[in-house]
């Protein structure tokens, strides 16, 4: 027996309502009728409490935020109708047992209420991706408390953890619940729609869609970022955080709508709880990822060895280890290996990946140490410790990460743009005291225009300022 009696997975177009949406909504008919089926599903159920995982309330980049205040309200007077306001109360006792789990499986996360909410400038309230499957399910069924869990930018393996200890809070206080994933899915999928056309927009919608379809979850946990982040979607973390709450449980999903009228696409979809038990999917990818661990470490080179064993001693055991410590450890007898590492000196980047996301990176412009294999050493541990965009890197994260290592060539002063080539070289711009670098083909970066728009926004540049332009080629150290 579980508690957890379904899953919803929910649009939220504030389109579709039909007071905002003002007959516009009819070209969404089917997402509106695959509405109606879930809310009614959800009367059916009757959950004691709801949980709605939303995009687009109080977002964080390191962690997830969950509404912290005895009752909630919001409305959406952001698209004209303040009138329509919702007012819930929260659970509180489900809330506590899901701050207590997510402390007990370091799941990153902010409990907001309202003093921590005027410290950070923001509000603690109901946002649309919530109110408008509220706005459906209350027309059927409005007797129910709330959790309101605003997803962090936190990568698709640990949006899945994090689902996973939802479902230990759900089962510990033995509330009957309902999940609401709330989220669009490719807003990329017409030229008329709010962004641009790309061509994995559609890619990702078919593929999500019909793993839903299919039960086939792994593949929405594991789903590339090369074709999630240029399809541009919103739901994809909602989504798979929800999953997580099933992990393991034997599910019966249904699709009933799926349609992109506005170019970004809705998917209303429900995923009934079955007795019975089947195999982890989290053991599963774990096993994956250890086996690519395995593998890739046997394919990088001592650049990039010397930068994991940087990494993995201090994310490991708070080491922070010397060159000399790492040569006397790693490359002991094989001095060949590193005896250009230790004669040549220059400005060296570290990168860090997890699941083709950046994880982070930093470096130098020019060598400030005895030899590259100190800056090495140097700028991994930076990198995975000091990058301000990111949450330092845990230990249970170590067997997940690609590393490369780039080293940097001498800066040539470009006279014109006709001199640089984004795939060929790096570049350094400079006004004033404001100087950006960014490293030479990168993923998302296919033209000289963009790279020179990208760094110039690093450096808070403006396209009318007056800049020195720099280029440079590196020596790049990756497994292929």
């Amino acid at each position: 027996m579980t508690f957890i009696k379904g899953i919803v997975m929910s649009p939220h177009p504030p389109i579709i309502i039909p007071e905002i949406g003002k007959g516009e909504e009819h070209g969404a008919i089917n997402t509106i009728e695959g509405m109606k089926k879930l809310a009614d599903n959800i009367e059916r159920k009757k959950p004691e409490t709801i949980i709605f995982i939303t995009p687009h309330g109080n977002a964080f980049s390191d962690g997830l935020c969950v509404l912290d205040e005895e009752r909630v309200s919001g409305s959406l007077g952001q698209f004209g109708r303040p009138d329509l306001k919702y007012e819930k109360n929260v659970d509180i006792q489900l809330k506590d047992a899901i701050r207590q789990c997510f402390d007990e499986k370091g799941i990153p996360s902010i409990f907001l209420n309202e003093n921590r909410a005027h410290l950070y400038g923001v509000r603690v309230e109901l946002d649309h991706g919530c109110i408008v499957p509220m706005y459906y399910i209350d027309k059927v069924f409005s007797n129910y408390k709330i959790t309101h869990i605003t997803i962090g930018m936190l990568d698709l393996m640990d949006m899945y953890k994090a689902g996973m200890a939802l479902r230990d809070a759900v089962e510990e206080t033995g509330r009957n619940t309902v999940i609401v994933a709330s989220g669009d899915l490719s807003h990329r999928l017409k030229d008329d729609g709010p962004y641009s056309y790309n061509a994995m927009g559609p890619v990702f919608d078919e593929m999500l869609v019909e793993a839903i379809r299919k039960g086939d979850y792994e593949s929405i946990v594991s789903m590339p970022a090369k074709i999630s982040e240029p399809a541009g979607e919103c739901g994809l973390r909602s989504i798979v955080m929800a999953l997580g709450c099933v992990d393991s449980m034997v599910t019966e999903p249904t699709v009933y709508s799926h349609e992109g009228p506005f170019g970004v696409g809705y998917m209303t979809a429900f995923i009934e709880v079955k007795l019975g038990n089947t195999e982890s999917i989290l053991e599963k990818l774990k096993k994956k990822s250890l086996d690519h661990y395995r593998e890739m470490k046997e394919s990088e080179d001592a650049y990039i060895k010397t930068a994991r064993e940087a990494i993995e001693k201090w994310a490991l055991e708070g080491k922070k280890l010397s060159w000399h410590e790492i040569k006397k450890s790693v490359f002991s007898g094989r001095s060949e290996l590193v005896d250009g590492m230790e004669v040549k000196r220059a400005g060296v980047f570290v990168s860090i990946h997890k699941n083709g996301n950046l994880r982070g990176c930093i470096g130098t412009i020019n060598s400030v140490r005895g030899n590259v294999a100190e800056e090495i050493v140097a700028n991994a541990i930076s990198a995975a410790t000091n990058d301000s965009r990111f949450a330092p890197l845990r230990g249970d994260e170590v067997d997940s990460i690609e590393i490369k290592v780039d080293v940097l060539g001498s800066l040539e002063k470009v006279a014109s743009e006709g001199e640089l080539d984004s795939s060929r070289y790096g570049v350094v711009v400079e006004a004033g005291h404001k100087r950006a670098l960014l490293l030479p083909n990168l993923d998302g970066i296919d033209s000289v225009e963009k790279q020179l728009e990208v760094v110039k926004r690093k450096a808070d540049i403006d396209e009318t300022e007056e800049c020195e332009i720099y280029r440079f080629e590196v020596e790049r150290h990756e497994v292929k």
